[in-house]
């Protein structure tokens, strides 16, 4: 019997199974019961993460919304990046969103088509380089989608680089260098996690270091820690990672020129073996000597690994925080995709100077880029890489980790741009090919390390200001380094002893002694943390009488006063007065060799710089 149905019932009906069939589809949609194409799942908002401005620790910095999680779909020249899990790059984390472009971030502002691959070999890096260069060279293209077209790494060891880099890429054009590689500006430094560890008693006299032995990756940011504290101390290296010498620091390389493997394998077993000793000049003396490691120089988290491990009082004798000036994150890239690229390049600082901006005032800034570089390195957690990079004391008291950002002006203060201040890019640059070119002058006979003028370009970074600029947006300030704390309870770091040419019996500076400045100031602006003492001293010539004693008590007082005045006027920056602890003038006293040769005379009419912190 068919049942009749009223049409008011049928309209209810109607609408009851509409209800259904969309209730339905939509959770049937939502569990994934039915696929649904991308348009319909774009319809779900992205939670966006906002800044408080009321957070800000930095004043003066708008906070600007974090990144989606979503590809951002751009049509610029591609930008392929290789760099090592560091924390010095965080900013481009933060200016991404991760591994590439991401929808709402500096990034995609700036149009910058981005991504970033993770390489934890040196090897790998040179080689990717390579890769992009060919295909360029080949297709006669602007860009490659193979490889990579820019580093990251370590500028102090950039002449080390570009040496190796740069006699392949010449081939390409014959000579011509459009595809050789430069360095562009700085993403950030490291600020505590590159380091020399080793016995408490190096900290306290560097000169039992004489004889010992420290793993590590040789030529590379790392052992110039080492380098430059051993030239800061007047102590003589070993370069040959085979021999022995006892009255130097010697060497071990680092299996696979792996920091991590230099503590891991070498360092904390105590890994020994047999060597020939030599002499100053290299030549064997006929004795074969045990030689074990004593010290070692690596990054975070292989300080963490070495102080915490079996070799009792590990502890970090000198660190990137002290010389904060030695190691920036550059970006190294193929000349020609800069210069056929300029607004990806001035882009992806513009982008980079901004977020380095935004992680300066706001810690949750920093977190976020944090948990990202979790993702793209696929290691460890966002917690793990945040407390490395504000670092964090020990129970010991030993810093752990420690990097910074930089900004615009951080850029343009550290490349020299801004007047009164030195350009600490040439010094760390010049500072440490030279020392590359006096230890291992073979290696560099047919690849010679370029100078700094063919090796840096700041112009992109000039091109970011303008891009800022144009953009309405102002940046914050430069970071600043107060010495008050060194000053007052800082502890010797260095006795630098310098032999600076003046005039006979006088506090003038000779044409050699002003260029012996010039050098120890560029040398000196890598230590940027630290604080000085300036002591002079003279020979006891005069001392028989109370007015000789005291002519040399006033004339080394005022050769200290020289040489004070002399690095404040070349860089009244980086070396302000509130830099200088103490000028001291102490004549005939403490002296380094006997008074009863012309030679020992020499040696005790000397300068000493005192670096404090």
């Amino acid at each position: 019997m068919a049942i009749r149905i009223k049409p008011q019932a049928k309209l209810f009906l109607v609408v009851i199974v509409a209800a259904v069939v969309v209730f339905g589809l939509r959770f049937a949609m939502s569990t994934g019961l039915i696929p649904t194409p991308g348009i319909l799942k774009s319809v779900v908002a992205t939670k966006v993460q906002v800044l408080k401005q009321e957070d800000a620790v930095v004043q003066g910095i708008a906070p600007l919304p974090f990144p989606s999680s979503n590809p951002a779909s751009l049509s610029s020249p591609l930008f392929l990046v290789d760099g090592w899990e560091w924390n010095a790059q965080h900013s481009i984390f933060l200016a991404s969103g991760g591994a590439e472009t991401m929808q709402g971030s500096l990034f995609e502002k700036y149009n910058v088509n981005y991504k970033f691959k993770r390489t934890d070999s040196n090897d790998t890096m040179r080689a990717d380089i390579l890769a992009c260069a060919n295909q360029m060279a080949s297709k006669n293209q602007n860009t490659c989608d193979t490889g990579a077209a820019a580093l990251i790494f370590m500028g102090d060891s950039g002449g080390q680089w570009l040496s190796e880099l740069n006699a392949q890429l010449l081939k390409l054009d014959k000579g011509v260098g459009a595809y050789t590689v430069k360095l562009y500006g700085a993403l950030g430094r490291s600020n505590g996690e590159d380091a020399l560890l080793g016995p408490a008693e190096w900290k306290k006299n560097p000169q039992t270091m004489i004889g010992k032995t420290i793993v590590g990756v040789i030529r590379d940011g790392d052992w110039n820690i080492a380098m430059a504290f051993e030239g800061f101390n007047n102590l003589k290296n070993n370069p040959d990672p085979h021999t022995y010498n006892p009255t130097a620091v010697n060497w071990m390389a680092a299996p696979d020129d792996d920091y991590i493997k230099a503590v891991t394998d070498v360092y904390n077993p105590h890994k020994c073996e047999q060597r020939p000793e030599v002499d100053d000049s290299g030549k064997k003396d006929g004795k074969i000597a045990t030689v074990c490691p004593d010290g070692v120089v690596t990054w975070t988290p292989g300080d963490d690994d070495a102080i915490h491990g079996p070799i009792d009082g590990t502890t970090k004798i000198i660190s990137s925080r002290e010389y904060s000036a030695q190691m920036p994150a550059t970006l190294a890239v193929i000349s020609k995709f800069a210069d056929k690229n300029p607004d990806t390049m001035s882009g992806f600082f513009a982008a980079s100077f901004t977020a380095a901006d935004q992680m300066k005032a706001y810690p949750a800034a920093i977190k976020f880029a944090s948990n990202v570089a979790a993702t793209v390195y696929a290691d460890n957690t966002g917690d793990y890489w945040y407390n490395y990079f504000v670092g964090e004391k020990d129970k010991t008291g030993n810093l752990i980790g420690g990097s910074a950002v930089f900004n615009l002006q951080d850029n343009l203060q550290y490349f020299g741009l801004v007047p009164g201040y030195q350009n600490n890019m040439k010094a760390t640059y010049e500072t440490f090919a030279r020392i590359d070119m006096e230890q291992y002058a073979s290696l560099f006979k047919d690849s010679p390390i370029p100078t700094y003028a063919q090796a840096v370009n700041t112009k992109y970074i000039r091109l970011a200001e303008d891009a800022l600029t144009n953009n309405g947006v102002t940046g914050g300030g430069a970071e600043t380094t107060d010495y008050t704390a060194a000053i007052s309870t800082g502890a010797v770091v260095s006795t630098d002893k310098q032999y600076i040419v003046f005039a006979t019996n006088s506090a003038a500076l000779t044409p050699a002694g002003k260029a012996q400045l010039d050098q120890l100031a560029t040398t000196l602006g890598i230590a940027k943390s630290l604080a000085f003492e300036i002591d002079g001293y003279t020979d006891n010539a005069g001392d028989q009488t109370p007015t000789g004693h005291q002519h040399n008590i006033d004339l080394s007082a005022q050769r200290a006063a020289a040489v004070k005045a002399y690095l404040m006027s070349y860089a009244p920056q980086d070396f302000p007065a509130a830099r200088f602890k103490a000028v001291k003038g102490l004549g005939s006293a403490n002296p380094v060799a006997p008074n009863d040769t012309t030679d020992d005379k020499q040696k005790n009419r000397r300068v000493e710089i005192l670096q404090i912190g």
